[in-house]
């Protein structure tokens, strides 16, 4: 599985990921009227692919100029979402499906004026379950408006794979060949529910009669879906998913936070190593300057004080980077390794993804794997994530079925989600890093810094010898 945040050209993202489909692309937005991107959907269609749209019946896209009909023209399918008469219930769950292999979920709705708004969204590839569980988001979303395909009662097939499972223990095979015309007629037809192809794959199996196969895959089947068929509220599966979809931008955006926090301590610490003894003498020179000049001139002494100031919280700020451990020297497929590795462990034991009783211990896995990335421990970070796969950690959004739980753990993720946003902004404009995406070549940007350094020292030198003749 992979995951990128991005907060900046999201645009551009959106459209380089449309161009690489090859099969299908299905969206659900509330507002889609980005000339470019509709243009695109049209060319996809035209070439065969197939394209499925859903907006909102609302007045932004009646008043849009895209003539939405071009896309049914060219062979894609546009379904209109919302009661006439009434504004769309609005998706808050804007997403789109690419080759059922790309996920783009977030905030940003794809229209002219998105591109200034403070949006993000978030790239996920090869995650068949979370893939999953938008297409039936997708689907059950089109179906409330135009029943395409018939609704899938899966109470009903799960109380009837448990009767299956029982007449199996019982060994009466009259009762089997029931249950299996039972369940077979509660599956629609033409409906390629990658879950209706796993049912059907326990269907087969008991009609060959390999019993044990059949067990083990209603026991894992039912596991899967039992939990999600307890609620009676429509809205609580809705919100569940969009608590997944929260806790994978607020981790991906951390992981984002994060990198650009690396950047900015790495250039520091390399700043400090070749350039700290520099500076400080430097420094040490302009108090010693200031220092006479007060002394000759009282009303200098705020000079003095600054230039005071200035050495020690250069010096505090040297003497505590230099103290911290220099990161591990990795090539370029390591450093590669690492991030990736990195951000796949943290969508097990973000804080905010785990459910409460296990907040603390994820606290501590997660402050470990920082510190192990922070220190290029490529070997570490190898480790946490090889027990992070055993599945120690459970999501908020697959075990919490309470619905008022659910809202405000909704509410809380997206607060954070926006602070982060308006953290890594930020970041981004320091002078720090500003001027760090600037430098092509680190070892050549020290030198140059090191010559002008020095000739400011040299002056001094010069200054404070004058001084002491006087």
């Amino acid at each position: 599985m992979k995951s990128q945040a991005y907060f900046e050209k999201i645009h551009k993202h959106i459209e380089n990921n449309l161009l690489t489909a090859n099969e299908s692309i299905r969206i659900a937005v509330a507002w889609f009227t980005d000339a470019k991107l509709f243009k695109i959907l049209c060319s996809k269609a035209k070439e065969g692919l197939k394209i499925e749209l859903l907006i909102a019946r609302h007045d932004i896209n009646f008043d849009s100029t895209l003539n939405y009909n071009d896309l049914v023209e060219n062979g894609g399918k546009l379904y209109w979402i919302g009661d006439d008469g009434h504004y769309a219930p609005l998706m808050h769950n804007k997403f789109c499906i690419i080759d059922n292999k790309v996920l783009l979920f977030g905030s940003y709705n794809w229209t002219q004026r998105a591109k200034s708004n403070h949006e993000s969204i978030t790239v996920i590839e090869e995650d068949t379950n979370l893939i999953l569980d938008f297409n039936q988001e997708f689907d059950k979303i089109k179906n409330k408006y135009y029943n395409i395909d018939a609704i899938i009662d899966w109470q009903k097939i799960i109380i009837r794979l448990d009767t299956l499972l029982n007449t199996i223990k019982l060994e009466d095979e009259e009762d089997i060949k029931y249950q299996l015309d039972k369940i077979k007629g509660l599956i629609p037809k033409g409906n390629n529910d990658l879950k209706i192809i796993e049912l059907q794959q326990i269907l087969k199996y008991c009609q060959e009669k390999s019993y044990s196969k059949t067990i083990n895959l209603i026991l894992k089947f039912t596991k899967e879906y039992k939990q999600l068929i307890v609620f009676t509220d429509p809205e609580i599966p809705a919100l569940k998913l969009e608590v997944r979809t929260l806790e994978y931008q607020v981790s991906c955006l951390e992981d984002e936070k994060i990198e650009i926090e690396k950047q900015i301590n790495s250039y520091k610490f390399e700043y400090n190593l070749n350039l700290g003894k520099l500076i400080k003498e430097i420094l040490s020179l302009k108090r010693e300057l200031a220092k006479h000049e007060f002394e000759m001139d009282k009303s200098k002494q705020n000079e003095f004080e600054e230039a005071k100031k200035d050495y020690e919280d250069f010096n505090n700020a040297y003497e505590d980077n230099l103290k911290e451990l220099k990161p591990q020297d990795l090539d370029e497929e390591q450093l590669k390794e690492l991030k990736q590795n990195y951000r796949k462990a943290t969508k097990f034991c973000h804080p905010d993804k785990v459910t409460e009783v296990q907040k603390e211990q994820a606290q501590k896995v997660f402050n470990d794997l920082k510190e192990a990335y922070d220190n290029n421990n490529l070997a570490k970070v190898n480790l946490i994530l090889k027990d992070l796969e055993k599945g120690i950690f459970k999501s908020q959004g697959e075990t919490v079925s309470e619905k008022d739980k659910l809202i405000a753990i909704k509410n809380e993720l997206e607060s954070k989600r926006n602070q982060i946003e308006i953290e890594i902004v930020q970041l981004k404009e320091s002078k720090t890093f500003t001027a760090l995406t600037t430098i092509d070549n680190f070892e050549n940007h020290f030198e140059e810094l090191e010559v002008k350094f020095r000739s400011v020292l040299e002056i001094l030198i010069s200054q404070v010898k004058k001084h002491g003749r006087q």
